[in-house]
């Protein structure tokens, strides 16, 4: 028997683990017929194989990046009971058990550890709290307030606001500070066995349960995340992880009280925050619309100019949130969270969803947030900075004018494996500057803010002819 257990790529806890008990062949690897499947941009389709040899297993390299056991880069080795196994030189680690006894080995000098309390959602290669991830691992103190003595009032006023009851209000529609009454005698005699709520009256058909002043409807498909109404309107209440610890939920809350705080066309309203026994809420409205994942899977690729003009709002965006103190990332950026909604917004097409990712940038996070593909380096290695945003919209940019996940042209170039747009067929060279530029594996090789980046855009949406980018 074998058993290969995944661990987070900081904290070297327990993530997934599987177990073998006939198998004389397994296959690691990112393609989805091997027995274990990792999806990394650094994993190959087929990356190492664990072969049984009588009483001992070997493993045996595939990978064009590499594997390594116990720290040395192998192509060929024996297994040892408790070894550690890793994909690449920053890939995932598998700990390697033999025998009866298959309970995880206790931490050791081969695994950089820290306090327990992530998981990793390894099909949707998202690393976070529990399916999705909110604020950061560390005390929530900016860089800058880092090198800063910290005086007797300001410490004073963040144990104030520790102690007191968590309430924040934000952009609240006015309608919901009044009364909200709905129809009396309405029988909801239109309603069919899906509805949600009455056609007639708009009240909720069924109510799972009340948080402060809200019905929530439903899950919405992720830990601690509902669709919530109140008055006449629904909304998107995100909870902090059930398992998160103090340092966590006061990040949160920190993250809480910007959001509310700033408007801005891109970004949804976040209404208010509020605790509800020991767990804090945040609230946005609910923005219906098509995400332009969809949009390229109906209607194809988009072409250069297309890109740069539906982009320029969302790096406006991003200048605000990153001028923030302390800077306030999203970590999230890819086309399934830029929503074009239904309702049309005065000033933009386009909004940025998916905040129950997003952190405040602390000192120290330590925790990989983010979508395989779209997730810059420093921000697998849990050190995110507002240049990790700047990745994730190079990236977002290779799906909008392919209809391919920008994880298809990444490769192992002569120093380093990373994304190279020039793999992209007739791709303006314009546009592949600018992409190769935000997606350098080295964030001091990228644009120095999102400012920049808008700048660009305009300049090839101004001097690029109109002709289709799409991949062939």
């Amino acid at each position: 028997m074998i058993t290969l257990t995944l661990l987070h790529p900081v904290q070297a806890t327990p993530v997934q683990s599987w177990t073998f008990e006939n198998e004389n062949v397994i296959r690691i690897g990112r393609a989805v017929d091997n027995h274990v499947v990792l999806y990394s941009a650094v994993v190959s389709r087929h990356h190492v194989e664990l072969r049984r040899n009588g009483l001992q297993w070997e493993v045996v390299n595939l990978g064009t990046n590499g594997t390594y056991l116990d720290g040395k880069r192998i192509q060929q080795a024996t297994l040892m009971d408790g070894g550690i196994l890793r994909l690449a030189r920053s890939g995932p680690n598998i700990q390697i058990r033999l025998g009866s006894d298959q309970r995880p080995a206790t931490p050791n000098a081969r695994m950089e550890t820290v306090p327990e309390g992530r998981l990793v959602d390894v099909e949707k290669g998202t690393y976070s709290g529990e399916e999705e991830a909110i604020g950061t691992a560390a005390e929530p103190t900016s860089r800058a307030e880092e090198s800063t003595p910290t005086t007797s009032s300001s410490s004073a006023t963040a144990q104030e606001e520790e102690e007191a009851e968590f309430a924040v209000t934000g952009q609240l529609p006015v309608h919901l500070l009044s009364e909200w009454r709905a129809p009396p005698d309405c029988q909801h005699n239109h309603a069919q066995e899906n509805d949600v709520f009455c056609i007639d009256c708009g009240v909720p058909l069924r109510v799972w349960k009340t948080l402060g002043n809200y019905q929530i409807i439903r899950a919405l498909g992720q830990s601690n995340i509902y669709l919530g109404w109140r008055s006449g309107l629904t909304a998107v209440i995100k909870g902090h992880s059930l398992a998160a610890s103090r340092n966590e939920i006061r990040a949160f809350q920190r993250q809480a009280r910007q959001l509310c705080k700033i408007e801005h066309p891109v970004l949804p309203q976040f209404w208010e925050a509020f605790q509800c026994g020991s767990d804090s809420y945040l609230v946005s409205e609910m923005i219906y619309g098509q995400s332009l994942k969809q949009r390229i899977q109906d209607q194809g690729p988009m072409n250069v100019i297309e890109v740069s003009r539906w982009l320029i709002p969302v790096c406006e965006l991003l200048e605000v949130l990153h001028q923030q103190d302390p800077p306030v990332l999203h970590l999230h950026i890819r086309p399934s969270n830029l929503i074009h909604p239904y309702v049309k917004r005065e000033t933009t097409e386009l909004v940025l969803v998916g905040w129950g990712k997003a952190s405040v940038l602390t000192s120290d996070s330590g925790t990989f947030i983010g979508t395989v593909g779209y997730s810059a380096p420093e921000q697998q290695e849990g050190k995110p900075e507002p240049a990790s945003d700047l990745f994730a919209l190079g990236a977002t940019m290779v799906y909008l004018l392919t209809g391919y996940e920008p994880e298809t042209y990444f490769r192992w170039g002569t120093r380093e494996y990373r994304l190279y747009a020039e793999d992209i067929p007739h791709l303006d060279p314009l546009m592949v500057d600018l992409i190769n530029c935000l997606t350098h594996p080295d964030l001091r090789e990228r644009y120095p803010n999102a400012a920049e980046v808008k700048k660009r855009l305009q300049e090839i949406a101004t001097i690029t002819p109109v002709v289709s980018s799409s991949a062939s």
